[in-house]
């Protein structure tokens, strides 16, 4: 059972899609919001206030929702089959027995959780008489259309089709935050709350967390165990490396424009290499993409390869901070947490200078450069001559005055506080704000570690 928390601390609750679940602690995330979730789940964890995950995952072939609960790399989970043809009220009472299901798991007793989601596609379905908040609304499809064509945003969001399911439920959750009065932001980027407070969300409801950035979490893998090429790559001459590292290569992150730079920075005659870790091992078809983008002269200059899991990323940065720079060229990024990895793990960084890439404003303006391969190529030369050491520890030391783990854990408990407060959670209160009668019966179907246990009935508030 979980340690007990403070009595004036509500329990959370976290929801995300079940195919984002990491396979363990050190793996490597799979969508840069799942690193905002763990972050959240692990201060929750050290402070006794953690009761599991809701895991959702569609099944269209099912007419109710169906819920069963075990655990995943330790973790007390419920999953959540549904659809979205089901009624609105019947995948909202099943996140209800849900979170009943965590807190007899992880404490013995139902009660009041808040319900931290990792995204807004669920949302609108938040029992209104539990509080409930959300981190990652970015990328809004509806500012990035402001800013690319709607046929880079098919592109950037995988299809047409994604892009309209994306836009579709961004809207639901938009709608649900301008009527709840308990469902509040944890805003980790500007972008995100100019966003929000021009579509008539109340300032009041969103709390700033700083960056969740914990570069001590983890112990350093030997790169030459873990991925001997990478640190054969590492070690070879010539000794400057330009390196990016991301979890999915696509639209966003824009390696293309590092690959590029590196390509001009060979023509002039600079001696680089460039390696690039992104995207899980069905993504091959992308990484060798990539490299078909170098010359033939060129190509033992790069390395493209999967994405490292977070202990082999932090001995990567090890190995590479008198000698390479980190390289975030990312068209649109709601916050950016590798370059922040790299930057606190004294590797010398540049980002690229885009108000769209919220990590940026966190840099000085000697590490970024404007948005193309060309200007990247001219700040590598020119810093390069300037000298690599004691770069990265200069500019570990601008960065670490505003951004540490302590700074995030304190503004994440300050907004807990607020949402735990008595007149946020129950289902009394909800109906007090509302008005709304709740009088729905749920059949649902209960699992427990694979046993099916037939049907339950619940009604919300008992």
């Amino acid at each position: 059972m979980a340690p007990i928390a403070p009595m004036s601390l509500l329990p959370g609750i976290l929801i995300l899609n079940a195919k984002y679940l990491p396979d363990s602690e050190t793996s490597a995330a799979k969508v840069g919001a799942t690193s905002i979730a763990f972050s959240v789940a692990h201060v929750l964890q050290h402070e006794g206030l953690f009761a599991g995950m809701i895991l959702y995952q569609r099944q269209e072939d099912l007419s109710q929702p169906k819920v069963s609960i075990q655990f995943r790399a330790s973790i007390p989970c419920v999953v959540l089959c549904f659809n979205f043809e089901m009624r609105r009220s019947d995948i909202r009472d099943a996140i209800s027995s849900a979170t009943e299901m965590l807190l007899m798991a992880t404490r013995g007793v139902a009660g009041l959780a808040i319900l931290y989601h990792q995204t807004d596609t669920l949302l609108a379905y938040s029992p209104c008489w539990l509080p409930s908040c959300v981190t990652h609304h970015g990328p809004f499809y509806d500012d990035f259309v402001q800013h690319f064509c709607m046929e880079q945003a098919a592109i950037a969001f995988g299809s047409r089709e994604k892009a309209y399911h994306l836009r579709k439920h961004q809207r639901i959750g938009l709608n649900h935050l301008r009527r709840s009065k308990n469902t509040f932001v944890l805003q980790h980027s500007s972008v995100q709350r100019k966003y929000l407070t021009e579509h008539g969300i109340d300032p009041a409801q969103i709390y700033r967390l700083s960056p969740p950035i914990d570069i001590g979490q983890f112990e350093h893998q030997d790169l030459a165990v873990t991925h001997p090429e990478i640190a054969s790559f590492v070690e070879k001459k010539p000794s400057l490396i330009l390196f990016t590292a991301v979890a999915r290569l696509d639209f966003f992150k824009n390696v293309e424009l590092l690959m590029d730079a590196g390509i001009e920075l060979l023509r002039r005659g600079i001696a680089v290499k460039v390696l690039v870790a992104g995207g899980d091992d069905s993504e091959q078809f992308r990484r060798a993409n990539l490299l078909e983008r170098v010359p033939t002269a060129f190509i033992s200059a790069f390395m493209v390869a999967p994405k490292l899991p977070k202990d082999s990323l932090y001995a990567l940065f090890d190995a590479v901070k008198d000698n390479g720079f980190f390289v975030c060229p990312s068209r649109y990024e709601t916050l950016g947490i590798t370059p922040l990895e790299a930057a606190l793990s004294a590797v010398p960084t540049l980002i690229v200078d885009n108000p769209n890439v919220e990590a940026s404003c966190y840099f000085p303006p000697g590490n970024r450069f404007r948005h193309s391969a060309t200007d990247l190529a001219k700040v590598v030369e020119h810093l390069q001559k300037e000298g690599m050491q004691g770069r990265g520890e200069a500019l570990r030391n601008v960065l670490k005055k505003h951004i540490s783990h302590e700074n995030f854990k304190q503004s994440l408990l300050k907004a807990w506080a607020v949402f735990s407060k008595p007149e946020i959670g129950s289902l009394e209160s909800m109906l007090n704000l509302s008005g709304e009668v709740v009088q729905s019966r749920l059949v649902i179907s209960v699992e427990i570690d694979g046993t099916r246990l037939g049907h339950g009935y619940k009604v919300p508030g008992n």
